[in-house]
């Protein structure tokens, strides 16, 4: 069944929470962005046992998104490195085929490096940030070009998070505030100065992680710099709200802090994960002090929340593990062997 675009208010989103329920219902598996290894790895939904893997065909595989209306996925090749030591940066975006799982086609971006933060629309475009050249690039997957490119105010664009009814993009960078980009008028709109200035140096000083609640009316932000999560009303973009996180670990500013978050598929529960600290927060999203503090393998960074709605799985970067939580109670239930070094992961 091919879904039909929808164009709704900010508030109301019953048809795409109907779409995210039924994928969620029985996804086929899961698939995992494993950085370290260079390698796509795809496990069995229920098991988590490993069943297959594709190497990226260069240096290397970085993040992942899911196609909202095809059984696709696509993962950039950032470069040889990480954001401050990228050396070789590379300009391509993988299209992974999930049933076949197979690469089904490469696409080029030009002279347009670092590719990192991508996100898919119902409308068949792919956006992806590069954060060297701290651009915004449409890609037409029809004929899977680069349509459009847009400079991104700011240093460091490194990640990219879709409002639930496709109306903007928000653009995290690493070392200036994050911005707001309307997709219907095609241009930024906005900057969001939630957070002191951070140091200029460090890979994840200043914002990274952002998410948007399922109704579309609250953007959060992870201010790396002070451990924070700041809440943004997405009609107003005002901040309206800062949370520390409880019983954060001190750890050095200059280097990678790098806070992640998510919301959960029903919208109740907020994961933050602390790469540098080994710490994972589970969060009521209707009261966000309301906080279960988990300690898990080092270096947590992508979750992937199961069908259920019970439990998430953790992937730990630096020890090659996934690690199983349950939200309600916050206590780790199993753990299971994780590639060399898992960035992103998502149920299909």
């Amino acid at each position: 069944m091919r879904l039909q675009t929808r164009r709704s208010s900010v508030w109301l989103l019953p048809a795409m929470l109907l779409c995210t329920s039924l994928v969620m219902a029985a996804p086929r598996g899961l698939i995992a962005v494993d950085k370290v290894a260079n390698r796509i790895r795809f496990y069995d939904a229920v098991s988590v046992m490993e069943l297959a893997h594709l190497d990226g065909p260069s240096p290397t595989v970085h993040e992942l998104a899911l196609d909202p209306l095809q059984p696709l996925a696509y993962v950039p090749l950032y470069g040889d490195g990480i954001y401050g030591a990228n050396r070789n940066p590379n300009n391509k975006v993988l299209i992974i085929d999930l049933l076949t799982r197979s690469v089904a086609a490469v696409i080029d971006l030009g002279g347009h490096r670092a590719p990192h933060g991508l996100v898919a629309t119902r409308d068949g475009s792919l956006w992806v940030v590069c954060d060297l050249d701290n651009t915004l690039l449409r890609i037409d997957l029809a004929s899977r070009q680069v349509a459009d490119s847009y400079d991104v105010p700011g240093v460091g664009a490194h990640q990219l998070l879709l409002q639930p009814d496709e109306s903007r993009l928000y653009v995290s960078n690493k070392q200036s505030a994050p911005q707001v980009f309307d997709l219907r008028s095609r241009r930024f709109i906005a900057s969001l100065d939630v957070v002191t200035q951070a140091p200029g140096t460090g890979n994840g000083s200043g914002t990274e992680g952002m998410a948007v609640s399922r109704d579309g009316r609250r953007l959060f932000i992870a201010d790396n710099g002070h451990g924070a999560i700041h809440v943004i009303d997405t009609l107003s973009l005002k901040s309206v709200q800062a949370v520390p996180l409880r019983g954060l670990a001190l750890t050095n500013i200059k280097r990678t802090r790098l806070i992640k978050l998510q919301v959960s598929p029903d919208g109740r529960w907020l994961l933050a994960t602390a790469y540098a600290s080994g710490q994972v927060w589970i969060i009521d999203t209707q009261d966000l002090s309301r906080q279960k503090q988990v300690a898990v393998a080092k270096g947590p960074q992508g979750v992937a929340f199961a069908a259920d709605g019970r439990t998430v799985l953790v992937a730990s970067h630096d020890s090659g593990l996934l690690t199983r939580l349950e939200l309600a109670s916050g206590r780790v239930i199993q753990a299971y062997e994780g590639g060399e070094g898992i960035e992103s992961l998502a149920f299909y």
